[in-house]
């Protein structure tokens, strides 16, 4: 385990900037009685969430359940950026006077619907651009995902639940952004949202490097699609070879068994995902930085200067809970996971 405490520095003072509404109330009013913000957001299936927490004042806002709205966060000397964009789901007031609001995103939508459906001859993606037009979700950017003979979604899981499912079977992952888009595509390293410097920027930093959960992951799927022709996917088959697929090398060998995998190529596409997962998996971290709302869930940040170089380098954001407390600052805590290794 490498553990990393930043050097003592002279920070630049710099003023948190936030904006939030729900309801019919202004940003203003907001900013007013506003004492705490908290949000949370990750891969899914987990859902996104906000508690905005508001002072014992008369004119305080009165949010509803229902009411939309948005949380914006940044710092003076740029435009607060949004985390999250939703709904009100709960509202909490006691006899003291604070009111707990808590609002979530198109996650929490999707993970309270449910239905039944069959999908036939579709990719995944198209599978989650109608989950979510169902659930009354805007999507953003939806890549194509494996090639599913047939996909069967059934109420006794959450169409949230289905979406990271289909998710697996095409080595992607599924988020919802700050504007409230979902998004289905592969974690990938691109260019860094932001950069954090040890002394400068950097709060806390512990990195955790242990042995992958799996060496070589082997998928097997059901159907004769392999063998037989796409039309094939009902048939049982005598020999699991061609909807069966194999990724990644080592020990620990895992055999994994998807009935939805009923193509060779979804199975090879489910393998090569877990892989992947698995080698994201070996080295993580937990950042903890002055407010940071341009890391969001799915992007990149960069690390320098840190005296053990493992601590460097480009890291994937896998969650993120900014935290704002306006007699204390606003901080960021991420959960990396490193995206060269």
């Amino acid at each position: 385990m490498s553990s990393l405490l930043a050097a003592p520095s002279t920070p630049s003072v710099r003023k948190p900037a936030f904006a939030v509404s729900f309801g019919s109330a202004s940003a203003d009013d907001w900013a007013r009685a506003l004492s705490s913000i908290s949000v949370e957001a990750g891969l899914a299936p987990a859902v996104d969430a906000a508690e905005v927490v508001l002072a014992a004042r008369t004119d305080a806002p009165s949010p509803a359940l229902g009411d939309t709205g948005s949380v914006a966060l940044g710092f003076g000397d740029d435009a607060p950026r949004p985390v999250l964009t939703g709904s009100v789901r709960a509202v909490h007031r006691t006899v003291h006077g604070k009111t707990r609001v808590v609002a979530s995103n198109g996650s929490a939508a999707l993970a309270s619907f449910r239905v039944d459906q069959g999908y036939e001859q579709r990719k995944a993606g198209d599978i989650v651009t109608d989950l979510a037009g169902r659930a009354g979700v805007e999507v953003g950017s939806v890549d194509a995902g494996a090639d599913l003979p047939y996909f069967v979604v059934d109420g006794r899981s959450s169409v949230w639940e289905h979406v990271a499912r289909l998710a697996e079977l095409s080595g992607f992952a599924a988020w919802v952004d700050g504007d409230e888009k979902l998004h289905f595509g592969p974690l990938q390293v691109g260019s860094p949202a932001q950069t954090f410097t040890y002394a400068e920027d950097v709060l806390e930093l512990d990195a955790i490097e242990a042995p992958p959960a799996l060496g070589s992951v082997t998928v097997v799927g059901e159907g004769a699609a392999g063998s037989k022709g796409s039309d094939a996917w009902s048939w049982n088959a005598k020999d699991a070879s061609p909807v069966k697929a194999t990724s990644g090398s080592g020990d620990p060998a895992v055999v994994v068994r998807m009935p939805a995998a009923r193509s060779s190529d979804a199975a090879q596409a489910a393998a090569d995902g877990l892989a992947a997962k698995a080698k994201l998996g070996g080295l993580t971290a937990r950042l903890l930085v002055p407010g940071a709302p341009k890391a969001a869930v799915a992007s990149t940040v960069e690390i320098k200067g840190a005296p053990d170089d493992k601590l460097n380098g480009s890291w994937l954001v896998r969650g993120v809970r900014h935290k704002l407390v306006k007699s204390q600052g606003y901080t960021t805590p991420l959960l990396l996971a490193n995206g060269t290794s």
